[in-house]
C-alpha cells in the first residue's frame, strides 16, 4: 500500500508539472501572438549606427547604436554569434565585417577593430565558398563593405588574390545586373545598396521608399540610404525604432503582421488554434482591415500577401481574389522576390491558388498554374532539394 500511494503521488505530481509546462507554453505562444519578438541583427545595428547627424557629419547620429556595437562583439573577435562555438557563415563574415566599419567611421574601439579584422582573417576562406549558405546579395554587399573599408585606411589580414577575387565577383554580378533590364533587377540592386555606395543613383534608389520612410522595411538599407541621400522621413523611420528597441536594430521592421499571420499559419498547422481563438481572431481582424485599406505592410510583400488572403479566406473573412489582380506572372517576375526566384512567395502564391470558392475564379487558376509549374521547376534542380522549404514543396 506504501508503495501504491507514493506512486499515485508521483504520478499527481508529474501530471501537475506537465500541466504547469503546458499553461507556461501556451503563456509563451500568446504573448508572440500579441506582440512578435523582435530579434537584434548586428549587421542592421552597425549600419544604423553610421548614420551621422544631420548637419554634423563627424557626430553619430545614433550614439546608443555605435555603444551596442561596442557592447556586443564575442570574445573571438566577430559580432553575430549567439554562441562561440557556433558555426561560422557569411552572415557572421558580414555583421563582423559591417561592425568593424562603424567603429572605424567614428574612431573608436581600437581594440575592437583589431580583433574584428583577425577574426576576418581567419575566416576569409568561407566568403569565396560557393557551398556556403550567404544572404542575399553577399558578393555585392559584403565586396562592397570590404572596398569601403580600404577606403577608409583599413589593413585586411587577407592575401591580395583572394581580396581581388571577392572584388572580382562582385565586378563579374554588376555586369550581369547591368545587362539586365527588368523592374526586378532594379529593386534587386535598391534591396542590396548598401553594398553599391556611389555607384548607385540615390535618388532612383528613393523610388522605392515606403509610406513608412523604409527601404523594403530594413533598416541597413534605409540607414544606407540616408547616408548618401538625407531624406526625412527615412530619418523618422530609423528614429521610430531606435526609440523602441534601443540601441539594438532588428534585421526587419516592422513585421508583426508578417510574423502574426505565420505563427497563426503554423498554429493551424499543427491543430492547436483552437486554444488562442481570441488573439487569432484580433489578429486577422487587423489583417482583413489591412486587406479592405490595401495597406502596404501586406500588399507589398507577396509572401504576406498570398498568406493573409488563404488564412482569411479559410477563416470566413469575404474577401475576393480580385484583390489578387497586381499578382500575375509578368508582375511576380518584375518583382523582388520573382528577381530571386523565392521558393516562399512561390509556394504561399501556390497555396492561395487552391482556397477557391466558385469555379469562375480563373484569377486563381492562373496564379495556380504558373506558381505550380515554377515550384515543379524548383523541385527538379538539386540545389532546391537542400533548402528547408523543400518537404513543404512536396506536401
Amino acid at each position: 500500500m506504501k508503495t501504491s500511494t507514493h506512486t499515485n503521488v508521483e504520478e499527481a505530481s508529474a501530471e501537475e508539472n506537465a500541466c504547469l509546462q503546458n499553461m507556461e507554453q501556451k503563456a509563451r505562444i500568446r504573448k508572440q501572438l500579441l506582440e512578435p519578438e523582435f530579434l537584434p541583427s548586428s549587421y542592421d545595428t552597425a549600419w544604423v549606427a553610421m548614420v551621422p547627424l544631420p548637419g554634423s557629419p563627424q557626430v553619430p547620429c545614433f550614439p546608443q547604436c555605435v555603444e551596442c556595437v561596442l557592447q556586443n562583439q564575442q570574445s573571438n573577435g566577430s559580432w553575430g554569434l549567439v554562441q562561440v562555438d557556433s558555426s561560422i557563415n557569411k552572415d557572421v563574415l558580414s555583421s563582423t565585417l559591417a561592425c568593424v566599419l562603424a567603429l572605424k567611421r567614428w574612431n573608436v574601439g581600437g581594440e575592437h577593430i583589431k580583433r574584428g579584422l583577425r577574426f576576418i582573417g581567419r575566416n576569409f576562406f568561407i566568403v569565396t565558398n560557393e557551398q556556403s549558405v550567404a544572404p542575399i546579395g553577399f558578393n555585392i554587399t559584403f565586396s562592397g563593405m570590404l572596398s569601403l573599408g580600404m577606403e577608409m585606411g583599413l589593413e585586411f589580414p587577407v592575401g591580395q588574390n583572394d581580396l581581388d577575387r571577392i572584388l572580382h565577383l562582385r565586378e563579374v554580378e554588376l555586369k550581369r545586373l547591368l545587362g539586365d533590364k527588368s523592374d526586378g533587377r532594379k529593386e534587386y540592386m535598391a534591396y542590396v545598396a548598401e553594398g553599391l555606395g556611389n555607384l548607385l543613383d540615390w535618388n532612383q534608389v528613393m523610388k522605392f521608399q515606403r509610406k513608412n520612410g523604409s527601404l523594403f522595411n530594413s533598416p541597413s538599407t534605409t540607414a544606407a540610404a540616408l547616408i548618401h541621400n538625407f531624406d526625412d522621413k527615412a530619418l523618422q523611420y530609423l528614429n521610430l525604432f531606435v526609440s523602441k528597441f534601443g540601441g539594438s536594430v532588428p534585421t526587419v521592421y516592422p513585421t508583426n503582421i508578417h510574423c502574426q499571420l505565420s505563427l497563426v499559419d503554423s498554429l493551424e498547422n499543427i491543430g492547436i488554434s483552437h486554444h488562442f481563438s481570441s488573439e487569432i481572431r484580433s489578429i486577422l481582424d487587423v489583417a482583413y482591415s489591412f486587406w479592405l485599406q490595401r495597406d502596404e505592410e501586406i500588399m507589398l510583400d507577396v509572401a504576406t500577401c498570398a498568406m493573409a488572403f488563404r488564412l482569411l479566406r479559410m477563416n470566413g473573412y469575404d474577401v475576393s481574389s480580385d484583390d489578387l489582380y497586381h499578382v500575375d506572372a509578368s508582375t511576380f517576375h518584375n518583382s523582388l522576390q520573382g528577381y530571386l526566384n523565392d521558393t516562399k512567395s512561390i509556394l504561399e502564391l501556390y497555396k492561395a491558388s487552391k482556397v477557391s470558392v466558385s469555379e469562375n475564379e480563373f484569377s486563381l487558376d492562373n496564379i495556380g498554374y504558373w506558381s505550380g509549374r515554377l515550384l515543379t521547376e524548383k523541385l527538379l534542380s538539386d540545389r532546391a532539394q537542400t533548402t528547408e522549404i523543400f518537404q513543404e514543396v512536396l506536401t
